[in-house]
C-alpha cells in the first residue's frame, strides 16, 4: 500500500480521482489532502477517509475545520502547509491537482524529497520547467503527467526511440465556438464559454479551452515534459476528443491514443505506473464509433494558439509572463470587465509591454515573485484599455 496526498482534492480531477481509489482502497492509504474554499466537501473527503494532514489556505478556514471535523487531524495553512504537507516522508505519490502557480510550491518540495509527481497542473511546468526538471534529476523525483494529451505522449514516447520520433501532436476538441463567424465572437459571453462540448471543468481552464488557450499552454507543456523544441510540436482539431495525441516517426508513420474523454483513465495510469489498473468503466467500442474527423488549427480564429508558439520560440520567461497574464485576463472576462475578443489582444499588450529586471531565475521564490510582477501589470492594462464592444 503507497502513500498518496492530493493537493487540490476539492476540484475536479480531485474529486475524480477520489472517485476512482473507491476501485483501488487497496492500493493507497490517503496521507493528505488540501482544498481552498468548498471547505464542506473537504470536510466530508477528510472523514471519509480519515486523512492525517489537510491544508487549508487561511486561519479561520483552518478554524472552521477544527470545530466541524468528526475526528482530529494535523491541519496546515497557506503555502507554508503546501510547502510542509509536499515534504510528507510517508508518501510516495504527490497527485497536483491545485490550479494556479501556487502548484510550483507543493511540486518543487515534492521533487526535492525524491518523489513522484502526477501532474495536474499547467502553470508550474511552464512557468519554471527547468527548474523543476533540474530539480528532479538531482533528487531522483519524477514527473508523471496526468493532462489527457501529455499521459498519452507519455505513453507513446515509451513505444518507440526517441531518435526516430518526428511530431508530437496534440488534438483540440475547438472548445464551443468552432464553427461560429469569428465577426460573432463580440457576442460571446461568460456564460456562453463555460459550457464546453467534451470536458468537465473548472471556469478558468474551460475559457481557456475555448480560446485554445488551453491547447497552447499544452503546447508549452509538453515542450517542458518531453524536451522537444516547438518546431516538432502540432496541433490539429479533433472535435469527438478520442484520439488524444500522436507521434509521427521518421518513416511517415502515425502512431495514435485513443480512449474515452474521462481524466480517471490519465489519472489511473500516473497513479499506478509503470503498472496499468484494470478499469471498469470507459471502455472505446470500435464498431460503436461514427467517425473520427480531423481538421487544421484556424490561427485566425484562434490567435491564442498562436501566441503560444510565439513565447515557445523566444524563451524564458515569456511562457510565465503569458501564463500569468492569461490569469489576470480570464478573471477579467469572467467578471465582464472586457469582451471575448480583447482576450488575445491583451495577452500580447502584456507581452509586449511588460519588462523583467532580472535574468535567470534561480531559486523558487524567483519564479513566484515575477508571476506576482506580471499579475499587477497585466491588471493595470486591462484598466488601461477597459471594455470594448
Amino acid at each position: 500500500m503507497k502513500g498518496l496526498v492530493i493537493f487540490g482534492s476539492t476540484g475536479s480531477i480531485g474529486t475524480s480521482a477520489l472517485s476512482l481509489l473507491t476501485e483501488f482502497k487497496e492500493n493507497f492509504k490517503i496521507l493528505g489532502l488540501s482544498g481552498r474554499s468548498n471547505l464542506k466537501k473537504l470536510k466530508i473527503q477528510a472523514e471519509t477517509y480519515q486523512v492525517p494532514y489537510l491544508v487549508v489556505e487561511n486561519k479561520a478556514s483552518a478554524d472552521w475545520l477544527k470545530a466541524n471535523l468528526s475526528y482530529k487531524a494535523e491541519i496546515l495553512i497557506g503555502d507554508e502547509g503546501l510547502k510542509e504537507l509536499a515534504e510528507c516522508s510517508d508518501a510516495e505519490i504527490f497527485l497536483i491537482a491545485i490550479s494556479g502557480i501556487k502548484a510550483l510550491i507543493p511540486v518543487y518540495y515534492a521533487l526535492k524529497k525524491g518523489k513522484r509527481v502526477a501532474l495536474a497542473n499547467k502553470e508550474a511546468i511552464i512557468s519554471a520547467g527547468s527548474f523543476l526538471r533540474e530539480t528532479a534529476k538531482a533528487f531522483g523525483g519524477e514527473i508523471i503527467p496526468v493532462d489527457s494529451e501529455h499521459s498519452a505522449l507519455f505513453q507513446l514516447l515509451r513505444c518507440e526511440e526517441r531518435r526516430f520520433v518526428k511530431t508530437l501532436i496534440l488534438t483540440a476538441s475547438g472548445g464551443p465556438f468552432l464553427n461560429w463567424d469569428i465577426k460573432d465572437f463580440i457576442k460571446i459571453t461568460p456564460e456562453l464559454a463555460l459550457k464546453h462540448p467534451t470536458w468537465k471543468m473548472g471556469a478558468k481552464i474551460t475559457i481557456d479551452s475555448a480560446t485554445l488557450m488551453n491547447k497552447g499552454f499544452e503546447v508549452l507543456e509538453a515542450i517542458e515534459l518531453f524536451s522537444f523544441p516547438p518546431s516538432c510540436i502540432k496541433v490539429i482539431i479533433h472535435p469527438q476528443s478520442i484520439v488524444h495525441s500522436f507521434i509521427e516517426m521518421s518513416d511517415g508513420s502515425l502512431l495514435a491514443h485513443l480512449s474515452q474523454p474521462d481524466m480517471k483513465i490519465p489519472i489511473a495510469y500516473a497513479l499506478s505506473y509503470p503498472e496499468r489498473w484494470e478499469i471498469p468503466f470507459s471502455k472505446i467500442n470500435l464498431a460503436e464509433l461514427k467517425e473520427l474527423t480531423f481538421r487544421e488549427v484556424d490561427f485566425k480564429r484562434f490567435p491564442c494558439l498562436s501566441l503560444a508558439f510565439d513565447v515557445a520560440e523566444r524563451g524564458f520567461p515569456y511562457p510565465l509572463i503569458l501564463e500569468a497574464a492569461d490569469e489576470e485576463v480570464v478573471s477579467a472576462f469572467l467578471e465582464k470587465k472586457i469582451s471575448f475578443p480583447q482576450i488575445p489582444c491583451l495577452l500580447e499588450k502584456t507581452l509586449n509591454e511588460f519588462k523583467f529586471t532580472f535574468g535567470q531565475a534561480r531559486v523558487l521564490e524567483d519564479y513566484l515573485n515575477l508571476h506576482k510582477e506580471v499579475l499587477a501589470f497585466t491588471k493595470e492594462i486591462i484598466k488601461r484599455e477597459g471594455l470594448c464592444s
